[in-house]
């Protein structure tokens, strides 16, 4: 199995302007995605739509987007979380059941629609996400997040246990990732 790599950071930011401004000056990038609402924005600097991110919070926020995927509500933190990505659906799914094996489990499991994705706190609490990338091209991105929070933050959960017994029996990954916007 291919290792996974670091992917993305995402930080919470009540000064989301000046923020998004001084990272493309900074890295000189340019906005992959950003929500009509300017509720959160991810920054080009390579081939990944999102390689940084950031969501707009208001300093005293206990929202969804301000505590951590899997978080107990009210847990503020500046940094959001850190990504890896899995270059198969599989390989995500079998981490998960060897992580598993050692009681090491995941706080929360989400398929947001681009990704699918499996949150875990290391030892000190920060909230690292494995996952694996859906296949949106750019221009599902820009549809996906012209959304706004309702598709954003409006994740369905799911079993990597049921997802790896579904490959394995033959099923497509495209028929076990299938995600419909809220409402649909």
């Amino acid at each position: 199995m291919a290792p996974p790599k670091l992917s993305h950071l995402v930080v919470n930011t009540s000064n989301y302007e000046v923020m998004k401004h001084w990272y493309i000056d900074v890295l000189e990038a340019t906005i992959g995605v950003e929500t009509t609402d300017h509720s959160a924005c991810f920054l080009r600097i390579d081939e990944s739509h999102h390689r940084f991110g950031m969501f707009n919070v208001a300093e005293t926020d206990k929202s969804a987007s301000m505590t951590r995927p899997g978080a107990d509500a009210g847990s503020v933190a500046r940094l959001n979380h850190f990504a890896f990505e899995y270059p198969t659906l599989e390989g995500l799914c079998e981490t998960h059941a060897r992580l598993a094996g050692s009681s090491t489990t995941p706080s929360i499991c989400l398929n947001h629609g681009p990704t699918m994705s499996m949150y875990y706190e290391d030892p000190d609490k920060n909230t690292v996400e494995l996952y694996y990338d859906s296949g949106y091209t750019e221009e599902d991105m820009v549809a996906f997040y012209a959304g706004g929070d309702s598709y954003v933050l409006s994740p369905t959960p799911f079993g990597p246990a049921e997802i790896l017994n579904g490959l394995r029996g033959g099923k497509s990954v495209a028929e076990l990732i299938a995600w419909s916007p809220p409402g649909e």
